[in-house]
């Protein structure tokens, strides 16, 4: 049947405020930070099979790969034996889970005239799940058995009623118990407030109408993205990066983990092939298949509809290919802890291969890396174990027309935040002694890219623990496009007592003691652009406000400001731009023989 166009706009809202309840509830119930502060979570509302019909704002990563863990629990506790008011949790990456062992998928049906007609669906962050170290990321994991606690789709709530035995699992397998269990109690009351939403929506309009207006939404959702795809030329495009190594710090200098993308753009549809890219390593760094399915529908979402709501109809014109037993699609038991490190590069290449053929839409590298850090401890103020995980914003790459962002979370990551430094001073035994943006981090060009962020902190009054699992650092910096210089890349620095400085990519468990630093340091944008081409007076600003140095003026821009005033000497500045560009040419021209 036909639902009215205002009518189907008023029940496409109503789900996507049924979404944003189930953040509200999150937001206002969890006890961890990650949750309340960073809003490392996501949540939609799906139909009886699965489709995604409505989200809210949250993890972009996550939003596309929830119908992974609903088609996972029909198969595992089969849909005839699921109930009214069961709530189902699952965490395996193999089944369900799709990432990681500390990210939770809490699901809840919506059960009308007896058949599920939708559900509910939560995928968050816990601060643990077990495994060898706290924070459940890890450098150094060879298989999936040591990362956690992993729970297949279970019901946690039967029927309305708690499952004790589930609950009792799940705080004999993590250092803070108490913390994760009321995560997870917000998480059950978000997807029962989630799936009371989707039945007054039906009791409000009807069975026909609500089952009508879901496939409407889909069905505009897939002309919306073929009409978008039209705008893209015919083509076949392509990129590669490549990751540092399978994990660990001490892996050989050589030793590069490739990602390679094949884009075909024909007519309404699009192709995204990952042949060409590295087989599963040994390390942490593999990929779940639902995540990199994920990670793709993100890239393609940017460059086709990005300012619309989601849902599955955007998909249907889109292909993926994944080679098997590849990084991106490993075999059990290969170890998955840090499969957000290629999916935050992904979406890069996505933008970065087709550049050629739609360069007014897309962006220079961003700093590629969720910079997620974790320090854990006992708190001399309690006695009591914590474990904080928080990911760092840093730069984007510049466009076509305007600088690249400053301090943003990376493109997995979207909406979320940083714990706020009044926060982390009162919850965790720490002190916030700097948090600033990095000069000279954004790459240079027509239109600079963001600056990354400096944070520190510094331990007081005990012995701390501390895991980083950061990459684009050696292999792959924040590429410049048309002409634009890379960024800085991403790099954590560890201040020991003793006046050493340690510089880390991916270490888990490093012991820190008091009084010693640990500094996060993002990297920034790529530009876009020749440098050479930037507005004199828009480096002026730059050097004012801090973000660019005077040597780096010069040397990267051309641009010559003198005296403590700084002032723009404009005829200086055209001499030396007209005299790198001539060495320019003559070094394109000795490349050329």
């Amino acid at each position: 049947m036909k639902v009215d166009p205002i009518t189907l706009e008023v029940i496409r809202n109503r789900l996507i405020a049924a979404s944003r309840d189930i953040r509200r509830t999150v937001e206002r119930a969890a006890y961890s930070p990650v949750l309340y502060e960073v809003v490392d979570f996501s949540c939609g509302v799906l139909d009886s099979e699965a489709n995604l019909i409505a989200e809210t704002p949250g993890l972009p990563i996550f939003l596309a790969n929830l119908s992974d863990a609903v088609m996972a629990t029909y198969k595992t506790i089969g849909r005839a034996n699921l109930r009214p008011d069961d709530v189902i949790i699952c965490n395996d990456p193999y089944n369900g889970g799709g990432t990681h062992c500390p990210d939770l998928v809490v699901l809840c049906p919506a059960f009308y005239e007896g058949e599920i007609r939708g559900w509910a669906a939560f995928r968050g962050h816990t601060v643990d799940m077990g495994g060898i170290y706290p924070g459940g990321w890890y450098s150094n994991t060879t298989e999936i058995f040591q990362e956690g606690f992993r729970l297949p789709p279970v019901k946690l709530m039967v029927e309305g009623k708690p499952n004790e035995d589930i609950l009792r699992l799940i705080r004999a397998n993590t250092r803070v118990p108490d913390a994760v269990l009321g995560d997870i109690r917000a998480m059950i009351a978000a997807v029962r407030t989630g799936s009371k939403r989707l039945l007054e929506i039906i009791e409000r309009y009807g069975l026909k109408v609500t089952l009508a207006a879901f496939q409407e939404i889909l069905d505009q959702g897939e002309r919306l993205s073929r009409a978008a795809i039209r705008r893209i030329p015919n083509g076949v495009y392509s990129a590669e990066a490549f990751l540092d190594g399978d994990g660990n710090d001490d892996a050989p200098l050589d030793e590069k983990l490739r990602l390679k993308v094949t884009i075909t753009v024909e007519d309404e549809t699009m192709t995204i092939d990952f042949t060409g890219t590295a087989p599963q390593c040994r390390g942490p760094m593999n990929v779940p298949e639902p995540s990199t399915i994920s990670s793709a529908r993100y890239g393609f979402k940017i460059v086709t509809t990005p300012d619309l709501p989601n849902n599955e109809g955007f998909f249907r014109p889109l292909r993926i290919i994944i080679p098997e037993g590849s990084l991106l699609k490993p075999r059990f038991p290969a170890a998955t802890a840090m499969w957000p490190a290629p999916t935050t590069t992904i979406p890069d290449l996505i933008l970065k291969a087709l550049a050629p053929a739609i360069p007014d839409r897309v962006r220079a590298g961003h700093f590629g890396d969720s910079m997620a850090d974790f320090i854990y401890g006992i708190d001399p103020r309690t006695g009591r174990y914590y474990v904080c995980a928080e990911p760092d914003g840093g730069g984007y790459g510049g466009k076509p027309y305007e600088d690249g962002e400053s301090a943003l979370f990376s493109m997995d990551l979207g909406d979320t935040y940083n714990v706020p430094a009044e926060v982390a001073e009162v919850r965790y035994p720490w002190r916030v002694e700097r948090f600033e943006l990095i000069q000279d981090s954004g790459g240079p060009g027509k239109f600079r890219g963001g600056l990354g962020v400096r944070r520190d902190y510094r331990i007081i009054g005990h012995r701390a623990g501390l895991t980083v699992t950061t990459d684009r650092v050696k292999y792959t910096p924040p590429w410049g496009l048309f002409g634009g210089k890379d960024g800085k890349p991403n790099i954590t620095v560890v201040f020991r007592k003793d006046g050493r400085e340690e510089r880390w990519r991916k270490v888990s468990n490093l012991p820190l003691e008091p009084d010693e630093v640990v500094s996060f340091q993002t990297g920034g944008g790529g530009g876009y652009g020749s440098p050479l081409e930037r507005d004199p007076q828009l480096v002026l600003e730059d050097v004012r406000n801090g973000y660019v140095s005077l040597a780096k003026a010069r040397e990267d821009y051309g641009v010559v400001i003198e005296g403590n005033e700084l002032k723009l000497d404009l005829k200086a500045t055209e001499a030396l731009r007209r005299k790198m560009r001539e060495m320019e040419a003559a070094k394109v021209g000795q490349d050329a023989q």
